[in-house]
């Protein structure tokens, strides 16, 4: 693929993501937006209907009271006619009549009054001019006593096939101070749904009126009214109601795609508002529609004019590409340079620098080989040593003079062990068991050879016998221990040899009791800084530079610190075990 079209398609997906991005943060600032006015408007129409209702109850108690001061007015209770209802003659009635009559009209929403009076009678006449008397209405005289019912008035929810609710107070005469009987107003439902059925036309909001029983007195769900007062029984209907409340209230709290708003009103009732925020933001998915349409326009538009402005501007590059590949084809060549200042001839310029700078590179890796062959010189040259070899013929024919010919016999055998190891037909890896087993026999010959003057100890763990390492990484930390510790000393010594499995990798250690290392001579060998023909220099940073090529970073050398001698620790790391060669093989 070409870079134009490369260019292209990174514009056009670059592009498309900013579109996106765009989309999905005006999507939600437009839908947070909405959302928080449609609440506001709700909530602004919520409290319309709170008002409403509580207008209501104030006209229902307003209604009630005239009631009670009309009717003082009008009856005469000092004759006694409270106690004797024969006494309630056509001219009383058309009195209380009359009285029900202005109540009808200066109070519209009652549709039913009636006047209980402690004698069980009870006059109601309803909004239809409807009359009737009855008598003998203890029961009902009975339950509102039970109810409490004072001067204050409470709303009471009678048995009646029609969906209404009551309002009853008690009438006290004010002539004699004495409770006469009660009033008992009737409010249908209609009344209530009035204040707010013309509010919700627009808005996908359900509302519902609950009693303090959580019964249902209203709601804008016309089946559920109708459905819940086909209930005879109170109390089968209060148990509807109340399942109602929970399932179109309660559990539609916790639904994102609803918004429950609850109003309590001094009438003791609760209003809950439940908007649909669902279908209320209808009118985003239109905005959202008309936004990716608006898009992708622009983003045709948009590729084809970067199409064609990167066709005239990468015109050049393309050729210097063209150019590139020819000479990448054959020996890399610099590319003439054009008096051009701008990017393509800055990519010529950077194309020559990098010539250049590819060609050191090759030059140090050639170097680098030429050192490392001369580190497997030196090692080849380390590992048969002609005066180790003649010292230790030496000490055989001595100890063979002596009359030591088992003392001489061992060190012939030793010796014969370490090179049959060591020489290990050229292979480059060895296992640890392999390097110990050479570096014993390496020491036991010291040890025949200084007499008592050098003694050695060995501790590495079992499980790491198997591990394959390169052929003679400890035994050019042994030797420094022995001629660069030990013997300038001039008193006994001891190596130590120790080896552990840790959390990522091996420690391999080589401790003397001898004169010591400082920690500046160490870093000074490792750095380079000391001369690599010393026989100390040469000894640890050889291992070093060998372990570093074998295994990269993974492996780390550190001089640790001790009391007296020297301890240099060898850190082997077991993430690259499957990179350098690094292996498991259990004895």
């Amino acid at each position: 693929m070409s870079i134009q079209k490369k260019n292209s398609c990174l514009f056009l997906g670059c592009f498309l993501v900013l579109l996106l991005c765009i989309i999905v943060v005006l999507h939600y600032v437009y839908r947070k937006q909405i959302h928080q006015e449609l609440i506001q408007k709700v909530h602004y129409e919520d409290e319309m209907i709170v008002n409403q209702m509580e207008q209501l109850s104030q006209n229902v108690e307003s209604c009630c009271n005239n009631l009670i001061i009309n009717l003082n007015l009008t009856i005469d209770t000092k004759a006694g006619i409270i106690d004797k209802p024969e006494m309630y003659d056509q001219r009383i009635k058309e009195k209380l009549v009359a009285v029900m009559e202005n109540n009808f009209l200066l109070f519209p929403d009652i549709s039913q009054i009636s006047v209980l009076y402690n004698n069980g009678n009870l006059y109601t006449k309803d909004a239809g001019r409807t009359y009737s008397f009855s008598e003998d209405n203890f029961e009902l005289l009975e339950e509102f006593e039970k109810t409490n019912v004072d001067t204050r008035g409470a709303w009471y929810y009678q048995k009646c096939e029609e969906p209404a609710v009551y309002f009853v107070k008690v009438f006290r005469s004010i002539q004699i101070n004495s409770k006469v009987g009660y009033i008992l107003l009737k409010l249908n439902e209609e009344a209530i749904f009035r204040n707010y059925r013309n509010q919700r036309e627009e808005t996908p909001v359900e509302l519902y009126v609950f009693d303090k029983n959580d019964s249902l007195l209203s709601s804008s769900q016309r089946e559920s009214v109708n459905r819940i007062y086909k209930e005879i029984d109170l109390d089968k209907r209060t148990e509807a109601s109340q399942k109602l409340y929970w399932q179109q209230v309660q559990e539609r709290k916790w639904n994102p795609d609803y918004h429950v708003m609850e109003y309590e009103t001094d009438t003791g009732w609760t209003v809950v508002s439940v908007l649909d925020v669902k279908k209320g933001m209808q009118g985003l998915r239109m905005i959202t529609g008309n936004i990716i349409i608006v898009s992708l326009i622009l983003m045709v538009f948009f590729f084809i004019i970067t199409w064609r402005m990167q066709k005239r501007i990468l015109y050049p590059v393309v050729e210097l590409a063209n150019h590139m590949r020819k000479t990448g084809e054959n020996q890399i060549q610099k590319i003439p340079e054009k008096d051009s200042k701008d990017e393509v001839g800055l990519l010529v310029s950077s194309f020559n620098q990098m010539v250049e700078t590819n060609s050191r590179l090759i030059q140090r890796v050639a170097q680098n080989e030429e050192e490392k062959r001369y580190l497997e010189l030196a090692l080849l040259q380390n590992q048969i040593k002609p005066h180790f070899l003649y010292n230790t013929l030496d000490t055989a024919f001595c100890l063979n003079q002596m009359g030591l010919h088992k003392d001489a016999s061992y060190v012939i055998k030793q010796l014969a062990g370490y090179y049959r190891l060591v020489l290990n037909h050229g292979a480059e890896w060895i296992s640890l068991s392999q390097e110990l087993d050479a570096l014993e026999k390496y020491l036991d010959i010291q040890s025949v050879r200084y007499n008592e003057w050098l003694s050695y100890s060995v501790q590495v763990d079992e499980e790491l016998y198997g591990f394959q390492i390169p052929k003679m990484t400890l035994q050019p930390l042994v030797e420094n221990a022995i001629y660069h510790g030990i013997k300038p000393s001039g008193r006994k010594g001891h190596i130590w040899i120790t080896g552990e499995l840790c959390k990522d990798g091996i420690l391999l250690s080589v401790t003397d009791d001898g004169v010591g290392m400082t920690r500046q001579v160490f870093d000074e060998i490792l750095t380079g800084e000391r001369e690599s023909t010393d026989g100390e220099s040469f000894g640890v940073r050889s291992v070093t530079e060998r372990l570093r090529l074998f295994y990269g970073e993974g492996t780390k050398v550190e001089l640790a610190d001790t009391d007296m001698g020297t301890s240099i620790i060898l850190k082997v790391s077991l993430k690259e075990k499957e990179s350098c060669g690094f292996q498991i093989k259990r004895r």
